[in-house]
């Protein structure tokens, strides 16, 4: 009986992009599911001395027949190809290596990109004689599948028809029940042809999608407004067509780690098996809101099949096991700048930018156990690999990685300063007592100029009337441009944005229309207004959402600095395009001065606008 490893090899060019083909197949955990593997459950990651990390994996197969194994990190080069390796305690099998090799081919597709070569390899080990029998009836039909996966998209692609998905006869869909929670959602502040989109979105895409939903990526990939498509969930969640929770992320793999169905179960730290670390929950980055469609309206099975495939970080672009002694050529992308270089586990990094220099000298950085011999790396022009040396004691897992953040995330710091958010789930706070960092928010606060000359002349109850009336004028205008008030001081408004723009704007627009405001009025109002932006605490202030910290204080204190009918913000606004852009549209008188601030140390440069209607 032959118990060796046995070598199998696919290929099949076809004529779709290297890119297309790459976010089908790196894409593991959907295409192990929609290729009939079965379901897994991951335990935390373990490390042996000097080896890398590994997680254990449990399946049954057939449902019934456990299945073990220690699953090692996935190696990928982005587009290019990726493999994993699997060691099996028992069972039929006692070792797996495989994966995907992608090449360009000499067909050139419509939009100018060359056609693909797909290669599957597969390496098996038969534990015994149940194990060759594995091999041809798991493993080797296994990579057919995965073939055919990639046969039946084009086939989809060029028929117009809906792409391959899980989607069965085993999947219910109520659609009475979503067509009765349609018509409520019809009846609120929504686009209909939003709602139209979401119900075939609902009705047609395969589980993992409807189990979590990101607004703004479903908002790119139909091509319309973001804002719009944020709104149109969180009303579809007030409804009842679907639910959201909170997911906490890595700030370093950028993988979801702990999910809860309410902010106020949001707990202050974390851990991260994979990378080793320890995090603070943050509303900037850190902590996102999914939505998953609702029981009621369809069942959604988010089982695991894959917890390590490329598309689980796709900031990633090369992921490499490099053994204890082993130098490994590492390529450089053509913006150095915008990617850095990190060890997992050990999460030490390797910071990459761009050289006016010229010089052919290879460049070789070596790696022990303290961390990079050098911090910093800078690349002349034309120059496009390195040399990493592991020197240290132990194998490492290098990465090569995007610096920017996952612009699909919706952040709470986003959702969470949106009207329509703090109205609909007003109940969604931090439990008492709990702090949550924001790396970066804006805040508003506005005042009535002489308020307290308006109660002497019309008397209490026609001012208070005239003061209720404003704050409805000023939550208008905040709610338009992405705002939401965070509370009332008297007769000052506390406003909070998640973008400056957003909010000097908002404070534009208000002085602008604060005359059609005062129209027929007897006691005009006089607006003073003020922003400006930093990092701040999120809190549980009388179960309401709020804000505390330098930032709220200074705003407050540049607010003072108003005279009326004016905006007064940091100079360092200016340095914003986005703002610039803004100021130019709206012909501001621009004024600048310097002003010392009551309980702050350093004198403030700020500027004054006024606007024309």
């Amino acid at each position: 009986m032959d118990l060796s490893a046995k070598k199998f090899v696919m290929e099949k060019d076809y004529p779709l992009s290297r890119e297309t083909v790459w976010n089908l197949l790196s894409d593991t955990d959907r295409l192990n599911r929609i290729i009939g593997l079965f379901s897994v459950k991951f335990k935390p990651a373990n490390q042996l001395p000097g080896k890398t990390f590994y997680r254990e994996a449990l399946a049954k197969v057939g449902g019934i027949v456990p299945l073990i194994w220690k699953e090692y990190p996935f190696q990928w080069d982005k587009y290019e190809n990726y493999m994993v390796e699997r060691a099996y305690e028992g069972g039929p099998l006692k070792h797996f290596r495989g994966g995907v090799e992608l090449e360009d081919t000499d067909v050139i597709l419509p939009d100018g990109s060359n056609g693909t070569k797909v290669r599957l390899i597969g390496e098996f080990t038969p534990r015994n004689i149940l194990g060759i029998g594995a091999v041809q009836f798991t493993g080797v039909q296994s990579m057919k599948n995965t073939m055919k996966y990639v046969d039946d998209y084009l086939e989809a692609v060029r028929a117009e028809k809906p792409l391959p998905s899980d989607i069965s006869t085993k999947v219910k869909i109520n659609l009475d029940k979503l067509s009765i929670l349609e018509e409520k959602l019809a009846s609120m502040p929504v686009n209909p042809t939003y709602i139209e989109k979401l119900h075939q979105f609902l009705s047609t895409s395969d589980s993992s999608d409807v189990s979590k939903m990101r607004p703004i990526y479903l908002a790119k990939k139909w091509n319309v407004d973001e804002l719009e498509v944020i709104r149109l969930f969180l009303y579809a969640t007030k409804v009842g067509v679907m639910n959201l929770s909170w997911n906490l992320i890595c700030p370093n793999c950028r993988v979801s780690k702990v999910e809860y169905s309410s902010l106020n179960s949001l707990e202050q730290q974390f851990n991260c098996d994979l990378c080793g670390i320890n995090y603070n929950a943050n509303f900037g980055k850190y902590v996102e809101l999914n939505f998953s469609v609702h029981p009621a309206v369809r069942v959604a099975y988010d089982n695991m099949y894959c917890v390590g495939g490329p598309m689980i970080s796709p900031h990633v672009h090369i992921q490499q096991v490099i053994e204890r002694g082993q130098r490994f050529e590492l390529k450089i992308p053509q913006t150095p700048k915008d990617f850095r270089v990190r060890i997992l586990q050990a999460n030490h990094v390797l910071k990459l930018d761009a050289s006016t220099s010229i010089s052919s000298d290879p460049i070789v950085v070596d790696y022990v156990d303290e961390g990079f011999t050098q911090q910093e790396m800078s690349f002349s022009e034309g120059m496009n690999t390195m040399h990493i040396v592991n020197s240290s004691s132990a194998d490492i897992v290098l990465v090569l990685e995007k610096k920017e953040w996952n612009s699909d995330v919706l952040t709470a710091a986003q959702v969470t300063s949106m009207q329509e958010f703090r109205d609909l789930f007003s109940s969604e706070v931090l439990s008492p007592g709990q702090q949550v960092g924001i790396e970066n928010v804006t805040i508003l606060f506005s005042d009535l100029l002489g308020s307290t000359s308006l109660y002497e002349l019309v008397g209490d109850a026609d001012a208070y009337g005239q003061v209720r009336r404003h704050f409805d004028f000023l939550t208008k205008w905040i709610a338009k441009n992405s705002g939401g008030v965070v509370k009332t001081i008297g007769d000052a408004v506390m406003a909070v944005f998640y973008m400056p723009e957003d909010a000097l704007k908002a404070a534009i627009q208000i002085q602008q229309h604060v005359t059609d405001f005062n129209e027929g009025r007897r006691d005009p109002i006089v607006l003073k207004v003020g922003l400006y932006s930093g990092p701040a605490i999120a809190v549980n202030s009388n179960d309401r959402l709020d804000y505390f910290g330098r930032t709220v204080n200074i705003a407050a204190r540049i607010q003072g600095q108003s005279e009326g009918n004016d905006i007064v913000f940091n100079e360092d606004y200016l340095s914003n395009e986005s703002i610039v852009s803004l100021l130019t549209k709206s012909h501001a008188t621009l004024e600048p001065f310097h002003a010392n601030l009551k309980g702050i140390d350093e004198n403030m440069k700020l500027v004054r606008i006024r606007v024309s209607k």
